[in-house]
């Protein structure tokens, strides 16, 4: 399923801009760790916030555990898809939480996202299918609950993989992301 994203509710800036939040899912929507403004996305430690300024290029900034952990900037000068792409353990401990984000691709149109991953002590295969927003209409953001390691990102005949890169907590985040 695809939603979208417009921007966050209360930008940094303070001046009104229109839309809303534009199809997150209601269960979607918690108090984010991070600045105001900031909108959570897939349950796990992450929320991101949607910066367009009046002049220059939009902007993606994710955080995790209430800090900032990569900036994505519009372009249209790179063709990759695929920026990051973390896992947190879910609250069962059992599985994981995955997050995967990127750039749309020249077209505009969200890129297909699965997750995949291994169960039962590595034997079978699995691929779970993400959850994917646009957001303000440069960004797309992905995320999937499951026993996941890595994921896969196509649209049209370009495809990227990228292992997920594992969230231990606040004073282990490690920042940045896959460039």
């Amino acid at each position: 399923m695809t939603t979208t994203a417009s921007h966050s509710a209360n930008p940094p800036h303070r001046r009104p801009v229109l839309g809303g939040h534009g199809g997150v899912p209601e269960d979607g929507l918690r108090p984010a760790p991070g600045p105001e403004g900031a909108l959570p996305v897939g349950g796990g430690p992450w929320s991101v916030r949607s910066v367009r300024p009046g002049r220059g290029r939009a902007a993606l900034e994710l955080y995790q555990h209430g800090e900032l952990a990569d900036v994505l900037v519009a372009a249209r000068l790179t063709p990759q898809l695929l920026r990051g792409a973390r896992r947190s353990p879910s609250g069962s401990g059992r599985s994981f939480l995955a997050l995967a984000w990127g750039r749309l691709p020249a077209g505009g149109r969200a890129p297909a996202v699965e997750f995949t991953g291994r169960r039962l002590l590595g034997r079978v295969r699995c691929v779970v299918g993400a959850e994917v927003a646009t957001v303000g209409g440069e960004f797309w953001l992905a995320w999937a609950e499951g026993p996941v390691d890595a994921v896969w990102v196509r649209c049209g005949e370009a495809a990227e993989r990228l292992p997920l890169e594992r969230v231990r907590g606040p004073q282990g985040a490690s920042a940045g992301g896959a460039a």
